[in-house]
């Protein structure tokens, strides 16, 4: 004999199946194993996190010191820059004093070559009979 499939039976079936499958995902989710899976996988997923957290402590930490060595060498360089200038001004400035100091010994000692030339042309002897005079050229 065939079964007459009408519209209610169909609903009846479709009920049964959608019960079924709600007593089966019950079943499911009140596995133990289950439960133990998930806390594994979240205590996984923590730990993952707690490293990635330090790891990037870490990284900030040597980020940190990084800058603060470049800091340092800066400033080292900085101080080295401003005592080698300052080395080169006081050079310069003892230079310039020295130069000025024997200025007026160059000054001095040009005049009394000056007036030695004088003197020795002066006291020259004259040749022949005093009408031409030679002159060298120093």
């Amino acid at each position: 004999m065939m079964k007459e499939d009408t519209f209610k039976s169909r609903q009846d079936h479709a009920r049964e199946a959608k019960q079924k499958l709600l007593e089966r995902f019950r079943k499911i989710s009140s596995d133990p194993a289950l439960e133990q899976r998930k806390a594994e996988n979240a205590a996984v997923a923590k730990a993952r996190e707690e490293r990635l957290a330090a790891k990037l402590a870490e990284q900030r930490r040597i980020a940190e010191e990084r800058a603060a060595e470049e800091a340092r060498l800066a400033a080292e360089k900085a101080a080295e820059e401003k005592r080698i200038a300052e080395e080169k001004a006081a050079e310069e400035a003892r230079l310039e004093a020295e130069r000025l100091a024997a200025r007026p010994k160059i000054i001095t000692a040009s005049k009394y070559a000056l007036a030695a030339r004088a003197i020795s042309a002066m006291n020259a002897p004259r040749g022949g009979d005093g009408q031409q005079q030679t002159r060298k050229s120093a």
